[in-house]
């Protein structure tokens, strides 16, 4: 999302005469973003206010400094958008770190707490990343940023993902899954247990070493703050693919290979392997381009063979939006 001006196709049947406002928040591991979307009565949704925030995923920095987050990018879309946080008609915020119901339950608590609008609703980043990605029809979405997920929906409103454990215990095809590989293929170089690569010393400038054998203390000695910088080795993996490098091309065919059994997971579990549908791609390791998506894509096309890759139609935080607009009309329909 580049523009304040950008037109969403938003039906505003259920606002009446006068505006109404939708806010949507994405929320990951890096930032947090909010978007505030002015509806008028037979008009297209219009961006009026957006917000940028701090990392937002409490397992990472703790669950006041996430809610402090999502509410600055809040407050800052609002103020933008010209109204106050407690004008707002409905809001969805999509986080990253929440589907356990527990985590879930604690973090809806506390952002209730924290922001005055009456319809808050709580996704998972995932959730609202499918939502845009889709513009609310069915298909999958791969996230593949520092960490990785697929989900998906089918024509019945079934929800599926696959994937998103975390680095101990997947994440796999993600920006921390290369940038790992990364680090193994270095230090296998350095013991000549494999051939030389070309990531060796941008691996070691990465780190502001002169030989990966000084790579273990500043890996070890503190995993969580370094975790970040793993994956953003991922940039490096695909340099020195684009330069031929074996090893970083090895590296990226296997991403793009995990990524792929994520999404057919997803596939077959919601039965979609002979219908037509959208796979969208979202998150920085798709900025390798082919070197990840066409790998990706013959994988997918063997199980789903009219599933066809492209770029998300809207960005998570808009997915947010639309969640946030469809639970209004439903509550609407409700009690209507």
């Amino acid at each position: 999302m580049s523009s304040l001006t950008v037109a969403l196709e938003m039906t505003s049947e259920q606002s009446g005469p006068g505006p109404r406002t939708w806010l949507g928040v994405d929320g990951g591991g890096t930032n947090t973003r909010a978007a505030v979307v002015t509806t008028r009565a037979g008009c297209r949704g219009e961006i009026s206010g957006e917000g940028r925030a701090a990392a937002a995923n409490f397992h990472r920095v703790g669950l006041e400094e996430a809610v402090a987050s999502v509410k600055f990018a809040v407050e800052e879309a609002c103020a933008r958008a010209g109204i106050m946080p407690s004008e707002v008609t409905g809001a969805c915020v999509g986080l990253a770190g929440v589907q356990h119901p527990e985590h879930h339950r604690r973090m809806l608590t506390a952002l209730r707490a924290a922001l005055p609008i009456a319809e808050l609703s709580l996704e998972t980043d995932a959730r609202v990343a499918l939502a845009g990605a889709t513009d609310l029809r069915p298909g999958v979405v791969i996230i593949a940023g520092t960490g990785s997920i697929s989900c998906g929906i089918d024509a019945r409103g079934r929800f599926v993902r696959a994937g998103g454990w975390g680095p101990a215990m997947g994440d796999e095809g993600s920006g921390y899954y290369i940038g790992r590989r990364a680090l193994e293929a270095v230090v296998a170089a350095y013991d000549h247990r494999s051939p030389a690569t070309a990531m060796s010393g941008p691996v070691c400038r990465h780190f502001g070493v002169s030989s990966p054998h000084e790579l273990p203390p500043v890996i070890y000695d503190s995993p969580a703050k370094v975790m970040r910088e793993i994956a953003q080795l991922s940039r490096l993996v695909v340099g020195a693919a684009r330069e031929g490098d074996a090893a970083a091309l090895g590296i990226l065919t296997d991403a793009a290979i995990e990524l792929a059994r994520a999404a057919v997971a997803v596939i077959e579990r919601l039965g979609m392997q002979d219908e037509t549908f959208r796979v969208a791609c979202v998150g920085g390791v798709f900025e390798a381009g082919e070197l990840i998506v066409a790998p990706l894509r013959e994988a997918v096309r063997v199980i789903a063979p009219r599933a066809f890759i492209a770029p998300p139609l809207h960005p998570p935080v808009i997915g947010a939006v639309k969640l946030a607009q469809a639970s209004h009309a439903r509550h609407e329909q409700l009690v209507g």
